[in-house]
């Protein structure tokens, strides 16, 4: 484990405590990573520092708080896998939808991202990773859920403005993009420590930089 790139080092998984983004949390813990998750809820891990948020409610204020500021300036692995979402045709999209995915699908992952920079760019090493959706990865036409997309797809910008700015100073942007879920996975469908699995070899791999890595079967 020692050989790992998170070994020893201090990971925060914002959305980390269900889900993909709990699987996420659990490796990097089992391979020796200091691990502070978020959410609005304990997940009662012993190798998990909880630090509650609900941005939800309380939007990008949360990062005001001294915990989140805390390990913002420590942390080595980000994680954003926390992402809300709306399925909606495009007419019945509401403008508190709107501002709901770009607040906390975009500028949420924007500004956590620009908060470590500094601190990580001081350590020359940082491995970010942040969660897209099905695809995201170019601009494309979708039935239900454009609000929601454009945010995700907008992500690309950040991965790949990171990796050319940043790279140089030892930090790594990367994207996994994942397609549908399952506790009980078949078909087209990947279980969430599946995803976590692929999240986490991506975080660990130095030359890997402003990669988007769809993770659903080839299924679009």
């Amino acid at each position: 484990m020692s050989n790992s790139f998170v070994y020893g080092k201090k990971a925060l998984v914002i959305g980390g405590t269900s889900g993909i983004g709990f699987c996420l949390a659990n490796i990097l813990a089992q391979k020796g990573a200091l691990v502070s998750v978020t959410g609005t809820h304990n997940p009662g891990h012993e190798k998990l520092h909880f630090i509650p948020s609900d941005f939800e409610a309380n939007g990008l204020c949360e990062f005001e708080h001294e915990a989140f500021k805390q390990i913002l300036t420590e942390c080595s692995v980000l994680c954003v896998c926390y992402g809300p979402f709306v399925q909606k045709k495009l007419h019945e999209t509401s403008p508190e939808d709107w501002q709901k995915m770009a607040l906390l699908d975009y500028a949420l992952p924007g500004v956590v991202v620009s908060k470590v920079l500094t601190p990580m760019s001081e350590r020359k090493c940082g491995s970010i990773l942040l969660f897209g959706g099905t695809r995201s990865e170019v601009p494309r036409a979708c039935s239900t859920n454009a609000a929601y997309l454009g945010a995700k797809t907008g992500l690309g910008v950040i991965v790949k403005s990171v990796a050319r700015e940043y790279g140089q100073l030892g930090i790594r942007c990367n994207a996994i993009l994942p397609g549908f879920t399952s506790n009980a996975p078949e078909g087209f469908l990947s279980s969430p420590e599946q995803i976590a699995q692929k999240a986490v070899y991506v975080l660990e791999q130095r030359d890997l930089n402003g990669i988007f890595l769809n993770v659903d079967y080839g299924w679009m």
